[in-house]
């Protein structure tokens, strides 16, 4: 986990070090996101249908032009992912129908390194400029933790949060990205709005004896900014 941190740091500050070379940019994005692992229909057969589960985001982001309208996006962030499932069933019990029922979530925090191709159209000097965002992703499973919570007559009881073993879990994850934004000048910086979808290629749960068809995805709503270096 330390080393991981350490080569992530080094090649952000790699990065910042290259500004002296072309107007890079330096920025902050978050937002919120609808994230839910996907089984092709076979975690379903036991479960039941998952849910999204709605979580934040975060990372600090460089834009590096390479020509044109192009140029490379490194970020590094955190997400979360995982999938819930929603109980109302009723017991029949002495003969009248009480609603107990309840809610389960699993959370998976990852560390994620996208290496993004950012292209904006228009011309250079425009105030607003639509651009897209594609590129691969690798991602670190750093935490997970199940919340659950009941539905006891006409009220919840508070969540529980329990941290989980990653034996079973896949720690390391390759992934893409890929997204439609709009960018504004504001003169000393730019503001930024984005939607973007994220896939895992690898499997979500891998213990080398079990092998299940799992994989991540999801859908984020963005906000950011970024102020140009060396101005």
């Amino acid at each position: 986990m330390k080393r991981l941190r350490h080569t992530l740091t080094a090649l952000f500050v790699a990065l910042v070090g290259f500004s002296s070379q072309a107007q890079v940019s330096i920025g902050a994005r978050g937002g919120v996101s609808l994230a839910k692992t996907m089984g092709n229909g076979f975690i379903e057969n036991f479960t039941g249908e998952l849910d999204y589960i709605v979580s934040g985001n975060g990372a600090l982001f460089l834009q590096v032009p390479i020509s044109g309208g192009l140029s490379f996006r490194p970020e590094i962030g955190y997400r979360q992912s995982g999938a819930g499932i929603t109980s109302n069933n009723l017991l029949d019990l002495i003969g009248a129908n009480l609603p107990l029922g309840g809610s389960l979530k699993q959370r998976l925090t990852y560390i994620q390194a996208p290496m993004l191709l950012q292209y904006d159209f228009g011309y250079e000097d425009s105030p607003v400029r639509p651009y897209v965002i594609l590129g691969p992703s690798l991602n670190y499973l750093a935490a997970g933790k199940i919340v659950s919570r009941a539905d006891l007559f006409l009220f919840q009881t508070p969540p529980t949060r329990t941290s989980i073993g990653l034996g079973s879990f896949s720690r390391f994850e390759l992934g893409g990205a890929g997204g439609l934004g709009v960018s504004f000048d504001l003169g000393v910086a730019k503001m930024l709005i984005e939607g973007r979808y994220e896939r895992g290629f690898t499997r979500v749960y891998d213990s080398g004896i079990v092998r299940i068809p799992v994989h991540n995805q999801s859908f984020s709503l963005l906000a950011g900014f970024s102020i140009p270096l060396g101005r």
